[in-house]
């Protein structure tokens, strides 16, 4: 699994863009931050343990572009005012689907292509477990662990992860994003049409009432005493799956869940509830693409997908010096000045006078006035430089 390992390789590909990477306990926060520190990182702690003075100093320096890197808990985000975030990690699993869709939304509110990277261990899933048991309404727990599992179930999907969030969300689309890494790097494809018949009617079978993992005992043909006791040894569809691994079916049932045909109810031990989607499937009316369960994937190292806009980054830096040197005499964060997007699209149109510095997305008559002369003085100084390494044809 090696995350530290990932997360070094990941961010020396980021060329000291601001990022946010969240941990789960300040314990974790404290020690990553040590570590990123030590292999020369700008990096800050962020956790509710810091004195309200010390968590404000370390705010205001990643707003002004003095420090690249923030590592907090769920304690940083809530209010802060940065737009050119390029990207969010989180090192640990976090508990919910709700809470990683709004910590992963900080980033990239620019307009300008960001990017999350989740670092996933399937250890996580006992340490929760573990944890929850020390708690002692058992109704908070059971909510609070099957959400947490929705949210491991996410980690480990096979279905582009754009339509898992919005189908958990309640909004049924089929239109993956191609940009998540199941849509740059998918997994090989079957019909498994008749795969889905067998799960979606083994759940209408047992009348809805009951969760993932005993609705595949029935199709295993498990002779366990729970199965017995309720006679679903009798239904149609007991065995029907016995042939294929608990494991394998869980991924098929995951993927059913992902693609809007069937929904866990949280409220009520997450039982199994078919949708009406799942209705064309079951009478055979409508064909459905899964993905080959990877059961043994190798890990990966994490990459990044940012370097893929085309625009001088060279001269991408030098503005950008330009903008903190601006925003600190003005005592403003540099993104008061000019966006990252709107410092992109000078790079690509190079403006050398005022019209085209007022085609320039983000700049109008009033920034063109206040630092138009100090960007163009910038530009025309670098176009007549020679050309250097990295810079002109990125």
């Amino acid at each position: 699994f090696r995350p530290l390992e990932q997360l070094l390789a990941y961010l020396k590909q980021q060329e000291n863009n601001s990022g946010i990477i969240y941990c789960s306990s300040r314990r974790k926060v404290d020690e990553l931050t040590a570590q990123l520190q030590e292999k020369g990182f700008k990096a800050a702690a962020y956790h509710a343990g810091h004195a309200a003075e010390h968590r404000q100093q370390v705010q205001d320096a990643f707003k002004r572009d003095d420090l690249a890197l923030i590592v907090a808990t769920v304690a940083f985000g809530m209010g802060v005012d940065k737009p050119n975030i390029r990207f969010v990690v989180h090192f640990e699993l976090p508990r919910t689907i709700e809470a990683y869709y709004q910590e992963t939304g900080r980033a990239g509110r620019d307009g300008v292509t960001a990017e999350a990277l989740l670092l996933f261990d399937p250890a996580d899933i006992g340490r929760m477990k573990r944890w929850l048991q020390t708690e002692e309404n058992n109704q908070r727990a059971e909510v609070t662990w099957q959400r947490f599992l929705s949210m491991a179930a996410f980690a480990e999907a096979q279905t582009c992860r754009r339509l898992v969030l919005l189908n958990y969300f309640g909004e049924a689309r089929q239109q993956p994003c191609g940009n998540c890494d199941i849509c740059l790097n998918p997994p090989q494809r079957f019909d498994g049409t008749e795969l889905a018949q067998k799960a979606l009617s083994c759940v209408y079978r047992v009348n809805q009432n009951f969760g993932l993992h005993h609705v595949i005992e029935v199709l295993r043909g498990s002779q366990s005493q729970k199965v017995l006791d309720l006679g679903h040894d009798k239904l149609s569809t007991w065995g029907l799956g016995k042939e294929l691994s608990h494991d394998y079916w869980l991924s098929i049932f995951r993927q059913l869940i992902h693609h809007g045909l069937l929904q866990q109810d949280i409220s009520h031990h997450s039982v199994l509830r078919l949708l009406p989607v799942a209705r064309p499937i079951l009478r055979g009316e409508q064909r459905l693409q899964l993905a080959v369960p990877r059961l043994q994937s190798a890990p990966k190292m994490a990459s990044s997908k940012l370097a893929v806009q085309h625009y001088d980054r060279v001269l991408f830096a030098r503005l950008r010096a330009l903008r903190k040197a601006i925003a600190e005499r003005d005592d403003v964060p540099p993104f008061v000045v000019f966006s990252d997007a709107t410092l992109i699209d000078m790079c690509q149109k190079l403006p050398t006078d005022q019209p085209t510095m007022l085609s320039v997305s983000g700049v109008g008559q009033t920034k063109l006035s206040r630092y138009g002369d100090d960007f163009m003085t910038e530009i025309c100084r670098y176009l007549d430089e020679d050309v250097p390494a990295g810079g002109k044809l990125a």
